[in-house]
C-alpha cells in the first residue's frame, strides 16, 4: 500500500476515535494490581501487559468492549 495512503487511513482512525485513544492512554497502569483494579471498574476481570505497562480486563478485545460501554 501506498505509504501517504495508509498514514491517511491511520489519521482518519485516530480522528474518528478520541475518545478511544483517550481511553486507552488514561487505561495504561505500571503494575498488575492497578490494572485489576480498574478492571473491576470496567466490569471486566484480569489484566493483561502492553509492553512494559498493564491494561485492564483479559485482552484488549475484552477491553474495548468494556470501555464502549462505560459512557
Amino acid at each position: 500500500m501506498n505509504p501517504i495512503a495508509l498514514a491517511l487511513l491511520l489519521s482518519a482512525g485516530v480522528a474518528l476515535a478520541p475518545g478511544a485513544a483517550r481511553a486507552q492512554a488514561n487505561d495504561m497502569f505500571p503494575s498488575k494490581a492497578a490494572a485489576e483494579q480498574r478492571a473491576k471498574q470496567l466490569n471486566c476481570s484480569g489484566a493483561f501487559a502492553m509492553g512494559k505497562e498493564w491494561m485492564p480486563c483479559q485482552n484488549f478485545d475484552v477491553y474495548q468492549k468494556a470501555v464502549s460501554k462505560e459512557k
